[in-house]
């Protein structure tokens, strides 16, 4: 297929790779905590495991306000257009953006509902903390704690999707959508 010349802002390049590194880096620690550390098995454990949450909920929740700047960006900014591609696909395209940035939404709030109902501070990047979306709930934990990791892991999955069909597009279709989000690729 032929190359063709579209590109995406420079600010909607900064915010995509600055979400897609803050959200995998707290992917990857929220799931060694949970995986690979554990309380009570002495105080030096339970500091580990403390802090390793902390630090996840401190690089997660900015994704919280990234989430808000990409979705004014978007709303504000016409992305490029989608073309090359059959309805279907475009389609398809759609609705796998939308249901990346509804789980982009979902996965922090809920995490933030989580540390909530067990009453602990949500930190943001160490500077601060937000207040508690839900009153301290210890019975809603293990719920919110499930649905929280269900989400996490789902969104896993679309961004292994979304990583798929821009590598389908360069390899196969070979059009320019992956080039399109790189930095220094211009219009």
């Amino acid at each position: 297929m032929a190359t063709q010349n579209r590109s995406y802002t420079g600010t909607a390049k900064a915010l995509h790779w600055a979400m897609a590194i803050v959200i995998l880096t707290a992917m990857a620690i929220g799931a060694y905590s949970g995986l690979f550390l554990s309380y009570g098995i002495d105080a030096a454990h339970d500091l580990q495991k403390s802090d390793t949450i902390t630090l996840h909920k401190s690089i997660a929740t900015i994704s919280l306000f990234l989430i808000v700047l990409r979705i004014i960006w978007r709303v504000t900014h016409r992305p490029p257009a989608l073309t090359g591609m059959s309805p279907m696909m475009i389609k398809a395209a759609h609705a796998g953006h939308h249901l990346l940035y509804l789980l982009m939404v979902l996965v922090p709030v809920v995490g933030w509902a989580y540390s909530s109902a067990a009453g602990y501070p949500i930190p943001v990047a160490g500077l601060f903390t937000i207040p508690p979306l839900l009153p301290k709930s210890p019975d809603l934990v293990p719920y919110i704690s499930t649905v929280h990791s269900v989400l996490a892991y789902t969104l896993l999955v679309v961004i292994v999707g979304h990583v798929g069909f821009a590598l389908k597009h360069y390899f196969i279709d070979k059009d320019d959508t992956l080039q399109s989000m790189l930095p220094g690729h211009k219009q």
